[in-house]
């Protein structure tokens, strides 16, 4: 009787456990950015609780992230990037931001050649 109750307590905390479990989301978006420095960056932006992982992709600008929606938002991503320089396909970085990276970096004036 003794190891019934406890593989019903065992049961019952694996199904509690799974429901408390967070899901975690995966989404990819286009960041603007043009080399090793500008991944460093972005990646770094993502770096935050909540963001399991993030890899930015240079040859196709894209951001692959895998996040806990109920601790960061997709709007919050985007935001950061903005924060780190970075446009992205929801939002822009302001000209303050923009400004802040390195010349190198600077991928708006590459889009006018």
């Amino acid at each position: 009787m003794k190891n019934l109750i406890i593989l019903i307590a065992f049961v019952a905390f694996g199904f509690t456990n799974n429901a408390i479990a967070q899901k975690k989301v995966e989404t990819t978006f286009k960041v603007d950015g043009v080399c090793g420095m500008c991944k460093k960056r972005i990646e770094t932006a993502m770096d935050i609780k909540g963001v399991s992982f993030a890899e930015w992709n240079k040859e196709t600008s894209d951001l692959f992230v895998v996040y806990n929606p109920k601790k960061v938002s997709e709007d919050e991503l985007h935001r950061l990037l903005n924060e780190a320089g970075h446009d992205t396909e929801k939002s822009k970085a302001t000209n303050e931001q923009y400004n802040s990276i390195n010349g190198c970096c600077r991928y708006r004036e590459m889009e006018k050649h």
